[in-house]
């Protein structure tokens, strides 16, 4: 009986340990998610880059050189055309500048927001990724609202996210993706999840 409950409790505090989100600090922006995988990934924080018109945050999730994502938080200091349909339309084309075709465009509400996720897979004629290869690209605004100057939507903060884990992953990650401005991640710790999350200083 007491190896049964040992064994019980053993099971809940692994599934209590699996369920605890990653977290990253990138400037003033509190990020966390829920990978959901048994993959081995790290994070990691790059130095933010600032000019007059923006200031971006990156950072990395990585497994391997070919299983990653890159997130982006683009904080402009002014107003600009934030309508998805336009985003739609880059998107596909930078997944053709990475020799990828667009497969599949959805909308999707990320981080309780509207944005879309877009798959690709590799154009048949080149051979730089291998074929059964994928590549994901989503993308919302954190402060998107419509404009009284026209039919368009504008915004300060976009955040971009790129992935090429699985797709199961990827959704994985989009759906529990939080993003709080002016909060401290995990009160600055690093982040160890039970399928190997481990936070790296910004580079």
């Amino acid at each position: 009986m007491k190896l049964l409950l040992a064994a019980t409790l053993v099971l809940m505090l692994s599934a209590m340990a699996i369920a605890v989100p990653d977290s990253q600090q990138l400037g003033p922006y509190s990020v966390s998610f829920d990978m959901n995988t048994d993959l081995q990934y790290k994070l990691m924080a790059m130095e933010p880059i600032s000019a007059q018109s923006a200031t971006i945050y990156n950072m990395q999730i990585f497994t391997d050189n070919t299983t990653k994502a890159i997130l982006t938080i683009s904080e402009y200091a002014n107003p600009i055309d934030s309508t998805l349909g336009v985003y739609k339309q880059i998107a596909a084309m930078n997944m053709a500048l990475n020799y990828f075709n667009t497969t599949s465009v959805d909308d999707k509400i990320i981080d309780g927001k509207e944005g879309f996720l877009i798959s690709g897979v590799p154009f048949p004629e080149y051979t730089i990724a291998p074929a059964d290869a994928r590549l994901f690209n989503a993308l919302y605004w954190m402060d998107s609202r419509y404009c009284e100057c026209g039919t368009v939507s504008v915004g300060t903060t976009s955040v971009d996210i790129t992935s090429s884990y699985p797709q199961d992953v990827t959704e994985s990650l989009l759906s529990s993706l939080q993003i709080v401005k002016g909060e401290a991640a995990a009160s600055a710790q690093p982040a160890t999840s039970a399928q190997g999350g481990q936070v790296l200083p910004p580079t």
